[in-house]
């Protein structure tokens, strides 16, 4: 087995058919169809991943994983028929390190399920000095002092900082904090949490080490890049 578990919906039918699909690919599941079951289920159990329904029976789904601090100790990944921006945020800033919502496609969950499992075998990323915690989900200055982020924020910190040096695509960064359409949200979304991020990440007098790629998304450079011009770079940015 690759992983266990958890999943927490109140719909039998959406229970069944998230149970078998994980247990064909290899992994243990464990059900809980409200808030009670789940809390019952986590004290005789240690799940790798819980799927969390919002629209619980006895309890809002967000709420109770931020009361819990449930991203802290598991992976976690909202499954959802709640799609708006705010809904996102919130389930993110909740410790959620995924937001689905449903209709779920189950081959797409998969991936978001195994990327999450892959993240927590990747303890950790260093780029100019600075330290992503990916197990602890922490990043630290190169002085030591840590700064800290919300869930949606070190979500989109991972993704640039795993592929440093590498344009990454609006699209793709809100990939990672929704399965929605693009064409069905605002990238804004995107753009303010690397507005946070940059904000939290200014250093010594420096600005945080991100830039914008013109007409692609973001990059994450290392200090020596950011203060060569952009014409000696060979790269065409464009600083927000």
């Amino acid at each position: 087995m690759s992983a266990t578990v958890l999943i927490v919906e109140d719909a039998p039918e959406s229970q069944a058919l998230l149970s078998c699909y994980l247990r064909e690919n290899g992994f243990r599941t464990l059900l809980a169809g409200s808030a009670a079951e789940m809390r019952a289920r986590l004290q005789a159990e240690q799940p790798d991943i819980i799927l969390l329904d919002v629209n619980l029976p006895d309890e809002d789904g967000i709420a109770l994983a931020r009361r819990m601090r449930l991203g802290e100790r598991h992976g976690l990944i909202f499954v959802t028929a709640r799609d708006s921006d705010n809904d996102v945020l919130e389930g993110l800033e909740a410790g959620g390190d995924d937001y689905v919502t449903k209709p779920v496609n189950l081959r797409t969950l998969m991936a978001r399920i195994r990327s999450v499992l892959r993240r927590a075998r990747e303890p950790v990323i260093t780029f100019d000095g600075w330290i992503v915690d990916v197990v602890r989900r922490e990043l630290f200055r190169p002085n030591g002092q840590l700064v800290e982020l919300t869930a949606g924020e070190f979500n989109i910190l991972f993704a640039l900082a795993s592929r440093q040096m590498q344009p990454v695509s609006r699209d793709f960064l809100l990939d990672v904090i929704s399965n929605r359409d693009p064409r069905d949200i605002s990238r804004h979304t995107v753009d303010n949490l690397v507005v946070r991020l940059r904000r939290k990440m200014a250093h010594e007098g420096r600005d945080a080490p991100i830039e914008t790629v013109r007409g692609v998304g973001y990059m994450l450079l290392p200090r020596r890049a950011m203060e060569e011009p952009a014409a000696e770079t060979g790269r065409t940015l464009m600083t927000n």
